[in-house]
């Protein structure tokens, strides 16, 4: 059975995956350049639709959350913060926490790092698939008083 370009878009519309139809083309002219199997070009259309997907999701998770900046956890400065534990820090980071539904709740004077590590721990939760809000302590306060 063989596909005509306006078949696979529908198809690709249809699956609601249009990044299929992006790139099929592109892919299948690489495909019979280097002698993939029909599998192997799938799999290569397949693979870029959903790493596409999923950038897109924690793209759209990430806005979402309402974080006030961007910050990577590995972007923190520990030499400006000694008494936090590097590794309870890289732990939060895995996720472990919300597999286990435990909260986390970080506590200390302003000009701490709370936000930062926050922020960092938030977008790697984002990135794995898990939807995220972020406030302050003051904004929560304010959310359930409202509630």
């Amino acid at each position: 059975m063989t596909g005509t370009p306006s078949q696979i878009e529908y198809y690709a519309r249809a699956l609601r995956a249009p990044r299929i139809s992006d790139g099929f083309r592109r892919l299948g002219d690489q495909a019979r350049d280097a002698g993939w199997s029909h599998e192997e070009y799938l799999a290569a259309v397949l693979s870029r639709e959903v790493s596409e997907r999923e950038a897109s999701g924690a793209a759209t998770r990430i806005k979402a959350a309402r974080f006030p900046a961007h910050k990577d956890l590995e972007e923190f400065n520990f030499d400006h913060q000694p008494s936090a534990d590097r590794n309870l820090i890289a732990h939060l980071g895995t996720g472990v926490f919300l597999a286990e539904a435990k909260n986390v709740v970080l506590l200390g004077p302003p000009g701490t790092g709370k936000t930062h590590l926050a922020v960092g721990i938030g977008i790697k939760a984002a990135k794995a698939g898990h939807r995220v809000l972020f406030d302050s302590a003051t904004g929560w306060v304010a959310r359930l008083q409202e509630a």
